[in-house]
């Protein structure tokens, strides 16, 4: 039987949630719940739900699901985590950023091992089997002891939405959670997180502020690992499109163009140098795949209990009080130690 989840927040990232689970036999969204009823209940229609809500306790509280999926604004998402948890949820898929600060990912973190929920964020690249063919390549020694991990999430945004336009995006609203880093830097600090396989214990970055909106816009920062591994993260909403993950070893390097969301056939590059200036590549071709699909069935493998949750949610909480540490050092100027509780870590 398909795993019934509901979904809150009927807005352009519940359209890809959406053509996933339609595609998928073990997944079925069969309600929605948006604050604008006609909205949902139009979002409802098209893709074939059994009812749509106004409120999205009435339909946790209402309605025979298996889970809940959470694609509405970051600001919203310690809110509605929390009070899917009291409502007896124990099944959250919640879109990236899980929180807008450390202390409100521990929060949930305390929270869910408290009513022994699972709660996932939402990294759909991190199902993507061009990733899986990363992990098998560095499982094989392709290039050697890794070193450095360079991640890099920028889109151009012109601002041209007026400041005063409630309307506007809300990536362009600081509170809704927008701006780079919990939109698109994110991506960068989990990626970075994960394949470093440590605890990240220091951070540095340059971090700058859109005069029109007042949303951080930029973050370039160096995380340092306790292995000795170093991160790279390039995120910015006043360059061009740039997605790349790259991952250099001793005897080589991994490149993946576009890392986070691939739409299309992709290839992972692995390149190794074969003389001075001179270097040979070995391409890897990965099909395309629906990543928002089969994040979906990977979380419901995880409910479950087929599967491990990716990430997990104290790889989440670790995230988050990275990202707090890159925003603190773009604010004093000066290196941060990334504060990461016993209990999580554990």
């Amino acid at each position: 039987m398909a795993f019934r989840l509901g979904i809150v927040g009927c807005g352009s990232v519940s359209e890809r949630h959406a053509r996933g689970a339609a595609a998928s036999s073990e997944v079925a969204i069969v309600a929605c719940a948006d604050r604008r009823l006609d909205v949902a209940e139009d979002w409802a229609e098209r893709h074939g739900c059994e009812r749509a809500y106004g409120d999205y306790a009435e339909m946790v509280a209402e309605h025979d699901l298996d889970g809940v999926l959470l694609a509405t604004w970051p600001n919203l998402h310690r809110e509605q985590v929390l009070g899917c948890l009291d409502a007896g949820v124990r099944a959250i898929l919640c879109e990236k950023a899980l929180a807008l600060s450390g202390a409100e990912a521990l929060e949930i973190w305390a929270a869910a091992g408290e009513a022994g929920a699972l709660v996932t964020e939402g990294y759909m690249y991190r199902h993507h089997p061009a990733v899986v063919r990363i992990d098998e390549l560095l499982a094989a020694g392709e290039i050697g002891a890794l070193d450095s991990i360079h991640a890099a999430f920028s889109i151009f945004d012109p601002e041209e939405s007026s400041p005063d336009d409630a309307s506007r995006d809300w990536r362009q609203r600081v509170d809704l959670g927008g701006g780079a880093p919990y939109d698109i830097a994110c991506y960068c600090v989990d990626a970075c997180n994960r394949f470093a396989g440590a605890k990240p214990v220091r951070a540095q970055a340059l971090t700058s502020t859109s005069e029109r909106y007042g949303t951080v816009s930029r973050v370039f920062g160096l995380i340092e690992y306790a292995n000795g591994i170093v991160g790279t993260i390039e995120s910015s909403m006043r360059a061009d499109f740039n997605h790349e993950l790259r991952l250099n070893g001793t005897h080589g390097h991994v490149r993946l163009p576009v890392a986070w969301r691939i739409d299309f056939p992709t290839e992972v590059v692995a390149s190794r140098s074969t003389g001075w200036g001179l270097v040979e590549d070995a391409r890897f071709p990965a099909q395309a795949v629906d990543a928002y699909g089969l994040e979906l069935e990977a979380f419901a493998a995880a409910a479950r209990g087929q599967a491990e949750p990716a990430p997990t949610l104290a790889e989440s909480v670790i995230t988050a009080f990275t990202v707090d540490a890159l925003l603190a050092s773009g604010r004093d100027g000066r290196a941060v130690a990334v504060e990461i509780p016993e209990a999580v870590l554990a």
